[in-house]
């Protein structure tokens, strides 16, 4: 729909810190994921014009296809009825007219990648669309997105945008549907886009009780290590605060081919170096990110 930049977002520094002082044994972990990465086959080459927005159109893309309720219910909730039908119809998903409120339910997994990457796409540069404009009930954000759904130009610059970025999303439903799916699915039910902390971190994928966070570019130094690690690390503190039981968290590094699980005791043990009380450790972060959200907007 649009053309824009995304941007890396990492912890901020008293974050990041805390983190990083708080679970500071972070060799193995590393360790871990570049053997994983040194014997998976060789890794996806292709690069796509935007990266960015490339990753989380994938993204939005295997959460429609893993979810059995549509994913992003309140970023379908702003959209027109006839683009959410339309759009919701081409991921697979069919309308429940015998619900007493109309839903939506996946009734098969036959649905094209291609298909569901052009949803998935779309729905990145609509969710864009919505953060910048801020609409305060969906009523104003259907108003807001009818101008850019209605736009022929707009909607070529889309089209154009996806079939550039196709001949890469191929190598990664490949990879993705040659046993990856499988794996997902067989953690649980999946759930997409969990807000945690009133919103404040959104984590990828909940499945079952294993949190799942997608990567699709090149991890190679090890400070992009040490920032997933601090993300994952964030969700999983801050999953149980939100209502989200977690048990493990999956790092799925789909350029690398690697699917990493690792039970959320042992792993914040290993960090840490020793067994740490979660629910105290979550509280502590969450407080902190709540700190700084905050001090903006007192100076």
């Amino acid at each position: 729909m649009v053309s824009f930049a995304f941007r890396p977002s990492p912890e901020p520094p008293a974050s990041k810190l805390w983190l990083t002082g708080r679970f500071p044994h972070r060799g193995e972990l590393v360790a871990d994921l570049r053997q994983r990465i040194g014997r998976a086959p060789h890794p996806i080459t292709a690069c796509p014009p935007d990266p960015r927005h490339f990753g989380l159109a994938v993204e939005r893309t295997l959460a429609l296809d893993l979810c059995d309720a549509p994913p992003y219910p309140q970023l379908f909730a702003n959209l027109p009825e006839p683009a959410r039908h339309k759009l919701l119809t081409i991921a697979g998903y069919h309308s429940l007219q015998e619900a007493p409120e109309l839903s939506w339910r996946r009734t098969g997994r036959g649905v094209t990648g291609a298909r569901l990457f052009t949803v998935g796409s779309l729905l990145t540069d609509l969710d864009y669309v919505l953060r910048q404009l801020r609409p305060g009930t969906p009523d104003e954000g259907c108003r807001a997105l009818r101008v850019p759904l209605r736009h022929r130009e707009t909607i070529a610059i889309h089209v154009g945008a996806i079939h550039a970025a196709r001949p890469a999303f191929r190598q990664f439903w490949a990879s993705y549907s040659g046993g990856f799916r499988a794996a997902l699915l067989g953690y649980g039910c999946v759930t997409a886009g969990l807000a945690l902390l009133g919103g404040l971190r959104v984590a990828d994928l909940l499945a079952g009780t294993t949190l799942v966070e997608l990567k699709t570019g090149h991890l190679d130094d090890t400070c992009q290590f040490h920032d997933l690690i601090d993300q994952v690390l964030t969700y999983a503190l801050l999953a149980p605060l939100s209502g989200f039981p977690v048990t493990a968290v999956v790092i799925y590094l789909a350029r690398h081919h690697v699917l990493a699980r690792y039970p959320v005791d042992a792993l914040t043990t290993g960090l840490a170096g020793q067994p740490i009380d979660l629910a105290e450790a979550g509280r502590d972060l969450a407080a902190l990110i709540l700190a700084e959200q905050a001090r903006p907007a007192a100076t």
